[in-house]
């Protein structure tokens, strides 16, 4: 369910930025050649062209709450409580999931279409559900983590354990939205010196790739693309196919 991809008519160019959302986080771009890019959101820090990115972790006062209200099957808006402390701009989590976590209606996912902005002191959210309720939820019993879309407040990152979001095609100002490639040929920072044909994931140097060692290191063994048309001179910006998507 939820929305058919989009294909044609996007408002944002694919090589510029904004400082307001036009499209919804995380909606897929291919262009002609194949490439792929997913609409993101900057973190509070400014992103380097041809730098890599990650997800930012969730945040404490979303995550693991218990409903404070039944939710009925069928319910597509919703109001739920979260810990106070933290403002939330109005559709934040557009894009992002509501998430049952433990209890009744535990593994179940709803696409989050819109949310209200909230206050540091504020606890009440509002949310819109592109799907109906599934499983009845119950107050107090079930449990809820509002989980933002992937490409929601990416940032440059030196600690290979780490998800990989995309790599920014341009520089892209702080709490900004662009079009974060996820997909095909792209130029990017690489650190270390992987042959052509080397499974590339993130490396230690802040918005770099780097070959998967061998013998495997398992907290680094995520694939993110793969190497092609010479040899990696560390420091340099080279061919990396993306494969995140």
């Amino acid at each position: 369910m939820g929305f058919p991809m989009k294909r044609t008519g996007f408002a944002q160019p694919l090589l510029a930025e904004s400082a307001t959302a036009k499209e919804m986080l995380g909606t897929l771009r291919i262009t002609r050649d194949g490439r792929k890019f997913r609409y993101a959101k900057a973190s509070t820090s400014a992103l380097s062209a041809g730098k890599a990115n990650i997800v930012a972790a969730f945040a404490a006062e979303v995550m693991n709450e218990a409903c404070a209200n039944a939710h009925a099957i069928g319910d597509q808006i919703i109001e739920e409580t979260i810990t106070a402390g933290v403002a939330h701009a109005e559709n934040k989590f557009r894009g992002g999931y509501f998430a049952i976590n433990d209890a009744t209606g535990e593994g179940h996912q709803y696409l989050i279409t819109s949310s209200s902005a909230v206050t540091a002191a504020g606890t009440a959210i509002f949310l819109g559900l592109a799907d109906p309720i599934r499983v009845a939820l119950e107050a107090a019993t079930s449990e809820f983590t509002i989980v933002p879309n992937p490409q929601w407040g990416v940032a440059e990152s030196a600690v290979e354990e780490n998800m990989m979001a995309g790599v920014a095609p341009i520089a892209v100002t702080a709490n900004y939205y662009f079009w974060n490639q996820t997909g095909g040929p792209a130029t990017v920072l690489v650190t270390g010196t992987p042959a052509v044909g080397t499974v590339m994931t993130l490396g230690g140097t802040a918005g770099a790739m780097a070959g998967i060692q061998t013998p495997l290191d398992v907290d680094i063994a995520q694939s993110y693309g793969v190497l092609f048309g010479t040899v990696a001179v560390s420091g340099e910006y080279k061919q990396v196919f993306l494969t995140i998507d």
